[in-house]
């Protein structure tokens, strides 16, 4: 098994003889007696209500193998990262910028929607990182943050996706 990356509250290894990627969570322990009380799905099971209700709205996600409540294998995607191709195809631009108002509009919230966090697979985006999206169940994130943390999401030279998506929504009062 191969070590990946670590993110803040979690490490992703892959098994290259399976092509299955392994993401186990260590979450702070508010975050634990969140998971614990129920006010927040546990991470395993987040990814896949989350991946569950982005296939309900047409994009593409990976294929989840196994979920425990810390642990959650899913099947490689072998493809590029969209971060490495947008600046040169308006039509990835233009199925970003759909994605994007899709996920507004369905008030699915992610603190990482850059493009780092989607690839390209036969031409289509697939959504990754999907324990990082919140789908909305008692508490709804206002599109004002969401907004806002797209902005800081896509800065340098993918900024002009950040306008073209507050354009398309009609969102005058922008952050």
């Amino acid at each position: 098994m191969e070590f990946v990356q670590s993110g803040k509250y979690s490490e992703v290894h892959y098994d290259r003889s399976r092509k299955v990627f392994i993401k186990t969570f260590q979450p702070k322990l508010a975050d634990r007696l969140r998971y614990a009380l129920r006010i927040r799905p546990y991470p395993g099971r987040n990814f896949v209500i989350v991946a569950e209700r982005l296939k309900a709205l047409g994009i593409r996600v990976p294929e989840v193998l196994a979920f425990e409540r810390y642990r959650l294998e899913m099947r490689d995607v072998e493809a590029p990262e969209l971060r490495g191709l947008i600046l040169d195809d308006a039509s990835l631009q233009e199925r970003y910028v759909e994605l994007i108002t899709k996920l507004y509009r369905d008030r699915i919230h992610c603190r990482g929607l850059h493009t780092k966090n989607f690839l390209v697979k036969d031409g289509e985006l697939v959504a990754i990182d999907l324990d990082a999206y919140k789908a909305p169940r008692l508490i709804h994130y206002s599109g004002r943050e969401f907004l806002t943390c797209l902005k800081r999401s896509l800065g340098g030279p993918e900024a002009f996706l950040y306008q073209r998506i507050v354009e398309r929504l009609g969102v005058t009062d922008a952050p």
